[in-house]
């Protein structure tokens, strides 16, 4: 059926509710003060106050019809949409797409698009060699770096690169000593290896960063290069802080009190941490550092992150690129569960949030990122870089956001499609 205004009242007003749990979106919504019907192809959306942010989400969040709503905006998993393909088929883990030429935007140059849904990465680059597929998005880790320059791949394929807008980081409690100094916390940012972690822990599918900004990350704009490891640098500044270990004991000390953190991080197997934060681990000991380390999956973590006695934890954090960095480290933020507070932090926030240009706001997200880097509520570690192959023969693949959109692809010509796992 068509999409009408009564569908966008719908689905903005339940992005809106607190009560359906989607904080993911809510954040860009946070100035509307109504929604409200004027026609079959119009809302009218009134304001509290000038909101950037706002724009952002109506380019990213889904319309959903209000018939097929079951609970969440993915619409129970029926495939939905008004683009200019039209679901053919869906069966045995192939979606079907055929172009459809009522679209009101430009005309597809491919006429069939096949999603192919393949859990084993092996069959599908056997399959990618044999010429049934011609874009499969991300490599598994055993098969990077040597399959794209395989014989079979080489001659056919060339590299590519999504760069999702997703990364791993340590929080620090803000409000729980000794991780409440900000010198403790960049001393901590310091003992992280970066370089070793996306080089071995995350096979090379990953990249080191200082925090949730760089060009094309969930902060876009310009970022200060990540932190290098320097021990000696930690040292200081924790001496500085007042952190010495004066007994010799292997444990710094201040005022009688010992060095300790409070860490949760993810169960990694055999009793242990994930191989990369089990380096962050190995790091903070040698700095003399003591750990009380709890172990558990995302879901526990999660639970217990809040926790006012915890001082660091290891966690994952996704958003589109040009995100509202409020939810992460702005005071009361719903994933700053660090319960980290600073003026200067917030006031960068609202003026970033007061540009309701995306391209304008770039400037001042690197303002952002300095003041981040100096305050450090989070310490970046690693973002994702998966690496995928495409066809030579497919052109108009711009990635952003860590996507493509397939309406804009062409093929080159006398050659018949192929399908996308």
């Amino acid at each position: 059926r068509p999409v009408s205004s009564v569908d966008v009242q719908f689905t903005l007003d339940t992005v809106r509710d607190p009560g359906r749990h989607l904080d993911h979106l809510r954040g860009g919504l946070a100035n509307v003060e109504s929604v409200e019907l004027v026609n079959p192809r119009t809302v009218r959306v009134r304001l509290r106050q000038p909101d950037g942010w706002f724009l952002r989400a109506l380019a990213e969040i889904p319309i959903v019809p209000y018939q097929v709503y079951q609970g969440d905006l993915g619409g129970g998993g029926r495939l939905i949409g008004s683009g200019p393909y039209r679901v053919a088929s869906n069966a045995d883990g192939v979606v079907r797409l055929s172009r459809w030429d009522a679209y009101r935007g430009p005309r597809p140059a491919i006429a069939d698009v096949e999603y192919v849904y393949q859990a084993d990465a092996a069959l599908a680059l056997m399959a990618a060699k044999r010429g049934e597929f011609d874009v499969i998005p991300a490599l598994a880790p055993e098969h990077w770096p040597g399959q794209p320059s395989a014989p079979g791949l080489a001659a056919s394929f060339a590299s590519l690169e999504l760069l999702p807008p997703r990364f791993r980081y340590a929080v620090f409690g803000a409000a729980t000593p000794p991780t409440d100094d900000a010198r403790v916390r960049r001393a901590l940012g310091l003992l992280i290896d970066r370089e070793a972690i996306a080089a071995d822990a995350a096979h090379g599918l990953a990249r080191p960063i200082a925090g949730p900004i760089w060009p094309g990350g969930p902060g876009d704009g310009p970022a200060p290069p990540p932190p290098k490891l320097d021990p000696g640098a930690a040292g200081r500044l924790l001496d500085e802080a007042g952190w010495i270990d004066g007994d010799g004991d292997g444990i710094r000390e201040k005022a009688g009190q010992k060095l300790r953190l409070e860490v949760l991080a993810l169960e990694g197997g055999a009793g242990r941490a994930t191989p990369e934060v089990d380096k962050v681990l190995d790091g903070l000991r040698r700095a003399s550092i003591g750990l009380d380390v709890r172990l558990g999956t995302d879901a526990v973590l999660r639970n217990r992150v809040r926790d006012a006695t915890v001082n660091l934890a290891f966690l994952e954090w996704g958003g589109p690129v040009d995100s509202d960095l409020t939810r992460l480290v702005g005071t009361g933020g719903a994933d700053n569960v660090g319960q980290f507070s600073a003026r200067r932090v917030d006031q960068a926030l609202a003026a970033i949030a007061a540009v309701w240009e995306p391209a304008s706001r770039g400037p001042l997200v690197g303002e952002l990122a300095a003041i981040l880097a100096d305050e450090l509520p989070i310490a970046g570690i690693v973002a994702a870089a998966p690496q995928g192959l495409v066809h030579k023969r497919v052109g108009g693949v711009v990635v952003w956001d860590g996507w493509f959109d397939v309406s804009a692809l062409t093929l080159a010509p006398d050659l018949a499609p192929r399908a996308v796992p």
